[in-house]
């Protein structure tokens, strides 16, 4: 080697070293975690090297990684993305019914976008626009980064790399202050995800996506530097796992409904509430979980055999096939706020046996059921307008039961977990389908032969068309759908959460993440429970409590609010007032995402909005973001912005008056 290679050589090192010191005192001030990792790191797999032509490469198990020149080969494949980008696109289908004035708001966006440019018109990325929000998979040697930061405005960005020798090497060539410098300029922020695997890059975008707002869902690409087992079981998995980013967002409607149902539950009827201190108390008796999946017809004979033997706990509709065949439950449970559930519960029968057995529910289930049963207790929903209210304004005693969504099992188990109980064992619980024909127990209300039940028996049936394969929980595999998948999500979260808690999956349906599989043959002997029916009301005593609010006037608390929620809406008009071009409408939208949901806790009745308004604005947001996007005319996307922003405005205007007009009143569906 000449004098002039080594001066070159020893030139390349030192810009290296300097590289790496430079982004290094960044992490320490902005990302201590990811200092502390690397400030004594020693990289095991993956070497900084340089080839034979004295590009600087990266060299795995002897093997150069970039088997050409790299910077060459980086620019190339951002050329390539450029051209022909993988990202997520948000769309939202029509059903045709409309029942709530969103449904028809949402369809004056889509009708005008149609209109403007028809059904079918999709985007193209173009250099020097803004990109508001990209996730990497993959961070190599960074020349891909500088290549796409250079050529775009990047808001937000996701570098993920799941070997963190590869990102020690890429402190060591590109300038990650610079990259982050340009989000903050751009109103966003760079994120790492180093070290992780699949999971932790999809929960990663998730926090995301919750900390900045979910209109960076209507384009949100996707950019694999380089393939391997955990990039391609990210990119795999982010596809897979989407639709989990825009579910269970609710609407301002809902909330209304929510807080009407409440102040009739808790403030005259005085029903209940459970108490923080109940989960203190340890219970070791078995508790039955009962869903009306396909598999609980099989579960029958046990439950038949057992029902004095353990906490026979019915969830929704599982109700009238248990009480058909002789199992009067202990507790039933009940989630939904809509007035039809009335109809439902009611036409399962037994009048006389409803009478017999407590309730639990959700504190915005539709009033009249309550009265059908011996007595309700409530249970405060997460992240719910009326549940808020309740713990701001009325007594902090009274807890939200976290996990208790999307489905009414999901309620049944959060609801035992937050009384205590450690031993659980799921029935019919099956989350899942083996026949779309068979969707849930037979003897379910679902097959009923009249036209409402039938209705939605073809609603689930249609629903099934689009479900997707997952495993079993007795192996092979079993169809679910979107809302099944997250229930299953979400009760693996709630035994993640509580490790102390041992539940027993007996369904024959999808896998459920720390259950443990058992066949109903496989189980042990229960013993009698001596004395079960004051058992249940000692423990429904110890639980729930109405002291805080017997001589409070709810309806008056809840209507003395209402003046500060006309300054928010306000507030957020005010924000969208001088847009005019998709970037400038992006900062507004973060800008009013923010002011919802910044600040909450010190100022009560700012949290409050929040609960009532956070559903509707992503909604809202990811809508018009997305459809935005079709437009490839600027002059064109203008006029669809300020039509977008008009029709906004006008429907925050609908809900403050409706929320006044209604916030006393059941619901009408």
């Amino acid at each position: 080697m000449n004098t002039t290679s080594n001066l070159l050589f020893d030139i390349q090192k030192k810009v290296l070293s300097t590289t790496f010191s430079h982004n290094m005192a960044a992490l320490k001030l902005e990302m201590p975690d990811i200092y502390e990792f690397y400030k004594s790191y020693t990289p095991k797999n993956v070497q900084l090297t340089f080839d034979e032509s004295s590009n600087l490469n990266l060299l795995a198990n002897d093997k150069l990684v970039y088997q050409g020149n790299p910077l060459l080969e980086s620019n190339k494949q951002v050329e390539k993305f450029i051209s022909d980008p993988n990202h997520l696109r948000y769309q939202i289908s029509r059903d045709g019914e409309h029942i709530f004035e969103h449904e028809y708001m949402m369809d004056k966006i889509i009708d005008k976008r149609e209109l403007d440019v028809g059904k079918v018109s999709e985007y193209r990325l173009k250099e020097g626009e803004q990109i508001d929000f990209i996730a990497f998979m993959g961070s190599g040697l960074g020349y891909h980064l500088e290549s796409l930061f250079s050529k775009f405005a990047i808001r937000s960005a996701l570098i993920f790399e799941p070997d963190p020798d590869c990102f020690y090497a890429t402190l060591h060539t590109i300038d990650i202050v610079k990259l982050a410098a340009n989000c903050r300029q751009h109103g966003g922020k760079l994120t790492f995800k180093i070290g992780a695997d699949s999971a932790g890059f999809v929960n990663e975008i998730s926090s995301i996506l919750t900390r900045e707002g979910y209109f960076n869902i209507a384009h949100m690409y996707l950019y694999r530097h380089y393939n391997s087992d955990k990039t391609t079981d990210a990119f795999k998995m982010v596809h897979k796992l989407a639709h989990r980013y825009v579910t269970s967002w609710g609407f301002f409607e809902d909330e209304i409904t929510g807080v009407s149902h409440t102040l009739r539950n808790i403030g005259d009827h005085k029903y209940p509430t459970i108490l923080k201190t109940a989960k203190e108390i340890t219970r070791d008796y078995p508790v039955f979980i009962i869903g009306n999946g396909p598999s609980l017809d099989e579960s029958i004979k046990f439950l038949q055999e057992n029902q004095a033997n353990g906490l026979v706990i019915s969830s929704g509709t599982s109700l009238k096939p248990l009480l058909d065949n002789g199992i009067i439950p202990d507790i039933h449970i009940e989630m939904e706020r809509a007035a039809k559930l009335f109809t439902w519960v009611n036409n399962t029968g037994h009048k006389d046996k409803l009478k017999k057995i407590n309730l639990i529910c959700l504190n915005t289930v539709y009033p009249k059921i309550c009265k059908l049963f011996k007595r309700a207790h409530i249970l405060l929903k997460p992240n719910d307008a009326a549940s808020t209210f309740i713990q701001n304004f009325i007594s902090e005693k009274y807890t939200e039961i976290l996990y208790c969504n999307p489905t009414v099992t999901n309620a049944s188990s959060a609801a035992m977990v937050n009384m205590g109980f450690k031993n659980l064992f799921l029935f019919g619980v099956d989350y899942g389908f083996k026949s779309a024909e068979y969707h849930h127990s037979k003897g379910s209300l679902h097959y009923k032969k009249d036209s409402m039940h039938q209705k939605d028996s073809q609603l689930i049936a249609e629903k099934a068309k689009k479900a997707f394969k997952v495993e079993g929980n007795f192996g092979g595999e079993v169809f679910t759908d979107r809302i099944f998948d997250g229930a299953r999500m979400s009760l693996g979260m709630l035994l993640n959460a509580n490790p102390n808690v041992t539940c027993t999956n007996c369904s024959d349906g999808s896998s459920i993440a720390l259950t443990k599989s058992c066949r109903i043959n496989d189980l042990p002997v229960f013993s009698k429970i001596e004395g079960k029916s004051i058992l249940i009301e000692e423990l429904l005593a110890d639980s729930f409590d109405s002291s805080e609010y017997l001589k409070k006037d709810l309806m008056f608390e809840f209507e003395s609010l209402l003046p500060k929620f006309n300054v928010y809406i306000n507030k957020l008009k005010l924000i969208t007032k001088k847009v005019i071009t998709r970037t400038e409408l992006s900062a507004a939208f973060s800008e009013q995402y923010l002011f919802v949901k910044e600040n909450q806790q010190k100022n009560r009745s700012k949290e409050l909005f929040e609960r009532f308004m956070q559903g509707t604005l992503n909604y809202m947001h990811a809508h018009v973001m997305s459809n935005t996007y079709c437009y490839i005319n600027p002059q064109e996307q203008q006029a669809y912005i300020q039509f977008c922003i008009n029709v906004m405005n006008e429907h925050f205007d609908f809900l403050l008056n409706d929320l006044k007009q209604n916030y006393n009143k059941a619901a009408k569906f």
